[in-house]
């Protein structure tokens, strides 16, 4: 079953249009949904995430387009984590990625939300070095940063009255969560949202980043 979860997440095919070689396309569903709403893939990522590697840690933002078929969720929009922007209906996804620039948490939030807004999901690692775009520029945010005894890597905005220093070495390595955004949206489940619900829509995520720590797209 697992593998045909995978040529779901490659191929962005509907669930009905699953071939018949995986077995009944009902049965593969019912067990992706039962594993997303249980959370089955975010907790590998967790284990994995326990061999992140170096003191760097990228966090960025990226936007994920809804399909139309996505865009009229039980419940509203806005509880399945999608929002309007001047792009058109899109969820936003962060990431947090280790100095290899593999996943260690992501989170899911309306497309419109702010950056450092939807960054509070992530719960930031101690003792590293977050780097991160001017988005993230705040000093709420810096300050969350040191207190769990983290050191902020972030440029200033333009027309800071007093602007932060930071290290543009660190930050000239920031690509690495670019990277990692642009590995996982060749997954066609990622690079267009077709799923109505946010949990199981984040299990494909999930799913796309445990895929990117145990081989190469």
């Amino acid at each position: 079953m697992v593998e045909a979860m995978i040529y779901i997440l490659r191929s962005g095919s509907p669930w009905r249009d699953l071939p018949g070689t995986f077995g009944p396309w009902s049965s593969v569903y019912t067990r992706w949904s039962r594993w997303a709403y249980e959370g089955v893939w975010a907790a590998i990522l967790d284990l994995l995430a326990e061999g992140a590697e170096g003191e760097l840690r990228h966090l960025d933002s990226s936007h994920i387009k809804v399909h139309q078929d996505a865009s009229n969720p039980a419940g509203g929009q806005e509880n399945q984590a999608l929002g309007r922007t001047k792009g058109g209906l899109n969820s936003k996804v962060t990431a947090l990625v280790d100095g290899r620039g593999r996943a260690v948490q992501l989170a899911l939030a309306p497309g419109q939300r702010n950056d450092t807004i939807a960054a509070e999901e992530i719960v930031l690692p101690e003792n590293k070095k977050v780097v991160a775009d001017k988005g993230y520029d705040s000093d709420k945010f810096r300050d969350r940063i040191v207190s769990v005894g983290s050191e902020p890597c972030i440029p200033p905005r333009a027309g800071r009255v007093a602007p932060s220093k930071y290290h543009r070495g660190y930050y000239a390595k920031r690509h690495r969560v670019e990277n990692f955004f642009q590995r996982i949206k060749r997954r066609r489940r990622i690079g267009t949202r077709y799923e109505k619900l946010d949990v199981t829509f984040f299990a494909f995520l999930t799913l796309a980043a445990v895929l990117d720590w145990l081989k190469p797209f």
